[in-house]
């Protein structure tokens, strides 16, 4: 078996697992750089087999100046060569961060509105395609790790996930970036490159260029082997959250839940319940958050505030995440 056509398999092999297309509308992210570009390329060789129509979008964020703009003509080139319906924009993501947010946070919120965008533009039944590799994967793991995490950070990407009303899906998932190059080099397709992932001055490109390369050195399968388990681990994890999603349901009472009965859960499914109902109210669960809930469900009577106007509160037993922006404002008064 040939190179292209052993990188074919593996995102057919992906799709057969995961369901990722069946006949809806392909949106591939196209950066311009090689995991996008071979991810364009293999869509555009499984699009009639598969009965899928196949379009692109990509978003010049405008950081690079006139590297931005030439990535943005390489891709419009591309799928104009490629006959691939391309939904391209130029956005200058510095003008648009929201206070307390940083550039890169900027960035992906402005990048995932646009895809959403993009996809409403197809309809209800449009996917998005990601170019994450199988060492994007391992990355993602390892970068879990140095910054402390449980069960949900070690499942690495998930191969498919939930956009709102739309999903999206990884079909790289199984190649390696080196079959990514050696794909590009059969195809004699160029691609172009991103100065930024060369510094290493943000973590990923750290763990990417010193940490797995090590790792790849002491086991050249690594990237099966984390492939291997970060599948394990998510199936592990959707077992207990299946089973935190039951003991929610069957402790709903009122506009809340029992909190005495959610106490009694073990462990993994409490903190996993209690996640839910932070979210439910709009919370960002970090781990001291959730760890801070738990510990007062044994309370009868109790409100915590662990972000802005949100409390965490405990009513004759009862707990849920309820809103009070008046209260916030008066302590915030006293504060000062």
């Amino acid at each position: 078996m040939n190179v292209m056509t052993e990188f074919i398999e593996k995102v057919k092999r992906a799709d057969a697992d995961y369901k990722m297309f069946g006949r809806a509308a392909v949106c591939a992210a196209l950066s311009g750089g090689a995991d996008s570009v071979s991810l364009l390329i293999a869509l555009k060789e499984l699009s009639a087999g598969c009965g899928f129509a196949l379009s692109a979008c990509h978003l010049n964020h405008g950081l690079r100046g006139e590297e931005s703009d030439c990535d943005q003509r390489f891709c419009e080139e591309l799928c104009f060569r490629l006959g691939v319906p391309l939904n391209s924009r130029k956005t200058v993501v510095s003008e648009l961060a929201e206070k307390h947010e940083s550039l890169e946070e900027t960035a992906r919120r402005v990048r995932y509105d646009f895809f959403r965008e993009a996809l409403n533009a197809l309809g209800g039944n449009a996917v998005l395609a990601t170019a994450h590799t199988a060492n994007d994967n391992a990355e993602t793991v390892l970068i879990n790790m140095t910054r402390g995490t449980g069960l949900a950070g070690l499942c690495g990407i998930p191969p498919v996930r939930g956009l709102g009303e739309f999903r999206v899906v990884r079909p790289l998932i199984y190649c390696t970036r080196a079959e990514v190059e050696e794909f590009l080099s059969e195809c004699g397709q160029d691609f172009v490159i991103d100065r930024t992932n060369l510094s290493e001055e943000y973590t990923r490109n750290k763990i990417r260029r010193r940490v797995l390369k090590e790792i790849l050195e002491i086991n050249p399968s690594v990237l099966e082997a984390f492939g291997r388990m970060t599948k394990t681990l998510r199936e592990d994890n959707a077992f207990l959250e299946e089973l935190a999603e039951k003991a929610l349901s069957e402790n709903r009472t009122g506009r809340g839940y029992n909190a005495s009965e959610l106490a009694k859960l073990p462990s993994p499914i409490r903190s996993r319940a209690v996640r839910k109902i932070l979210s439910e109210g709009g919370v960002e669960p970090s781990a001291l958050r959730i760890n801070t809930a738990a510990e007062l469900l044994t309370k009868r009577s109790v409100r915590y505030n662990p972000c802005k106007d949100r409390f965490f509160t405990i009513r004759k037993g009862v707990c849920f995440v309820e809103k009070i922006e008046q209260h916030y404002r008066r302590f915030n008064e006293k504060r000062k």
